[in-house]
């Protein structure tokens, strides 16, 4: 028998300690809120007022209700408290219902603060959540079902394996662990997000036929490819190398895993039925504007993307004559250095993308060579960053290839942040598919807009900044802002001197005129009802894309609707707004603090922009 207790003081101290310990097995979200808001306060502001202290409680439910949230922020200190990297999301439409509920009385509080008894930074924040809140509010009533789960571009049946491959940390035999036991929830995570897709399919709410088509073929590949070569086993097993496991130990994990992922292509094989049943009865039509109620509901994406009242028309009409502004720019380059520019611009960008001058070796030396290439123009352009910014972050940003099992329909590149504690770098993604997609005068402007002084500068910046309330860094996202904001850091490079011959000036203007023809693209397809392949030839002609780079993006703007709108609102905004200051100030502007104004008051719509710029010139003049 062991004695635990000596005195009465002991025998009181064990009292509470099992108090403590029951309550805790009772209770665990009690102590891991509390744990949360104490972590709060080494990463952003404690919140002052009545307002930001309800807007940051509003911010801690949701991240504690979402174990890949909390995984991606990297919060592996509540795991012994919550067993979130065990765990993914509830996707079932009673949690989305349920999450609704608690919306609607988040919506009811938020609207009955009394604005004039805020601070000014309050009022700010007021004005921002309620902006959110109406559209989200309007979202979930009218246009629930519009957007499926199952699409090509970032379908929740790809996110899952780019979750676990990319973003779980394999470490320790715990997260190994964890990993299989994740592993083992995607079938019920799949069922959940089924009867969302039959839900939509009751409401009459279809896909074109050409997302069903690609989404099957993602499907069977996630199906078909031998376990001991799947991305879910493979992740697991170059991992467990540095784990130093026990052979045993590590020999029943890999079985486990084979079976859970033997469940897994099960699962996505009932899906694939389900996407072929519903692929029966897709839509004739590829823009919104063909389903119920099509036109409102584009007019609310382009009020989610570019955060104005813009039109369709007007950015239809801006788009067109942005291009031709560009175009000319580009002609007049090009007959510097020689071309006719007589003939048909389309012609002279199929000879510069199949010019072997900018082209890579089609091989597995070639691929690494781009991201050799793309490493060294980043750290090339780190050396500019304190000529133009007060303040720089201390996260740095990784180049990696987009996933293959991926990369037929993603992105030409894309940005992933880092986790909170550090563990997980940032990194940006190339897409490395076809080839020759990728142009060596291209290069520089793609680097810049998802690295720095691009995406990556102004992501880690919000995340460092401890100037900020909880709510400030994850309350509110738009893609106007970060969006613009990576467009507009594609010109600052250029203006700090990085691009370095006539041919990355091509390239970088390309960038631009890639951006413009999309406002032209997405409101041609989702409101002047172009049909896929008008858009695609458009891209083709004025933006100088291959076929294939062409057809992957015009098939994301049909899925993702006003989303491709956001980059040239939200450029045109933010230089409208540097020119608005420096003629103001004139000498008494400092493009530094500019651009301390832009990144360090967290994301905003750009009318909040706008009024926060106006109040550095005031304050400056």
């Amino acid at each position: 028998m062991i004695r635990f207790f000596t005195s009465i003081g002991g025998f009181l101290l064990g009292a509470l300690l099992f108090a403590f310990l029951l309550t805790i097995s009772f209770n665990p979200n009690f102590f891991a809120k509390a744990m949360l808001k104490d972590f709060a306060k080494t990463i952003a502001q404690p919140a002052t007022n009545s307002l930001d202290k309800f807007l940051d409680e509003s911010v801690l439910e949701p991240i504690l209700e979402s174990p890949q949230t909390l995984t991606s922020l990297g919060l592996h200190q509540l795991d012994f408290l919550t067993n979130h990297n065990e765990k993914l999301d509830d996707y079932s439409v009673e949690k989305s219902e349920s999450d609704h509920e608690k919306f609607l009385i988040y919506y009811e509080k938020l609207n009955n603060f009394d604005e004039t008894k805020l601070p000014n930074s309050a009022k700010l924040n007021l004005e921002v959540a309620k902006f959110a809140a109406n559209i989200e509010k309007r979202g979930f009533e009218n246009f629930r079902y519009y957007m499926g789960p199952f699409i090509q571009f970032y379908g929740t049946h790809l996110s899952f394996v780019n979750f676990m491959t990319d973003t779980h940390k394999l470490v320790s035999e715990k997260d190994a662990e964890d990993y299989i036991k994740r592993i083992s929830e995607i079938p019920k995570a799949i069922e959940q997000l089924m009867i969302f897709e039959k839900r939509r399919a009751e409401a009459g709410i279809y896909s074109p036929k050409f997302v069903y088509e690609k989404t099957l073929l993602q499907l069977t590949s996630l199906i078909e490819t031998p376990t001991d070569q799947h991305p879910l086993f493979v992740s697991f097993k170059d991992a467990s190398e540095s784990m130093n496991l026990d052979n045993d130990k590590e020999e029943y994990m890999l079985l486990n895993l084979k079976d859970n992922i033997e469940k897994f292509k099960s699962s996505y094989a009932r899906l694939k039925i389900l996407v072929e049943e519903n692929s029966k009865n897709a839509r004739q039509f590829d823009g919104v504007w063909s389903l119920p109620n099509g036109d409102d509901y584009y007019k609310h994406r382009l009020q989610i993307f570019t955060t104005t009242d813009l039109t369709a028309d007007e950015i239809h009409n801006l788009g067109l004559q942005m291009v031709d502004e560009i175009q000319s720019e580009i002609k007049r380059i090009l007959s510097e250095e020689g071309y006719d520019t007589n003939r048909p611009l389309a012609d002279l960008f199929v000879e510069l993308n199949n010019d072997p001058r900018f082209l890579f070796e089609d091989s597995d030396k070639g691929r690494e060579a781009i991201l050799e290439e793309y490493r060294r123009i980043n750290e090339e352009t780190y050396t500019m960053l304190p000529d133009y910014f007060n303040e720089l972050p201390e996260a740095k940003v990784v180049v990696k290839r987009v996933p293959i099992f991926s990369e037929k329909s993603a992105a030409g590149g894309y940005y992933q942040g880092s986790s909170l504690d550090g563990s997980r770098p940032a990194a940006w993604y190339a897409n490395l598919y076809d080839i020759n997609a990728t142009q060596t005068f291209k290069m520089p402007a793609l680097s810049f807009h998802e690295a720095v002084p691009g995406h990556h500068l102004q992501i880690a910046l919000n995340q460092e900044n401890q100037n900020q309330t909880l709510w400030n860094k994850f309350g509110y996202r738009t893609s106007a802002f970060s969006e613009g904001w990576a467009l507009y850091a594609e010109r600052l490079a250029v203006e700090a001197g990085l691009i370095k011959d006539p041919y990355e000036m091509i390239g970088s203007l390309q960038s631009e005129l890639f951006r413009a023809a999309r406002l032209v693209v997405d409101t041609g397809l989702h409101s002047k009802e172009w049909t896929r392949e008008e858009a695609i030839v458009y891209m083709m002609d004025n933006a100088g894309e291959v076929r294939s780079e062409s057809e992957s993006e015009i098939e994301r703007y049909i899925v993702w609707p006003a989303q491709a709108t956001s980059y040239m609102i939200g450029r045109i905004k933010i230089m409208e707004l540097r020119e608005r200051a420096k003629a103001e100030l004139g000498n008494r502007f400092d493009i530094k603090d500019f651009h301390s104004v832009v990144l360090m008051n967290g994301i905003l719509p750009l009318t909040v922009l706008e009024a926060l710029v106006d109040q550095y010139i005031q304050e400056n003049s």
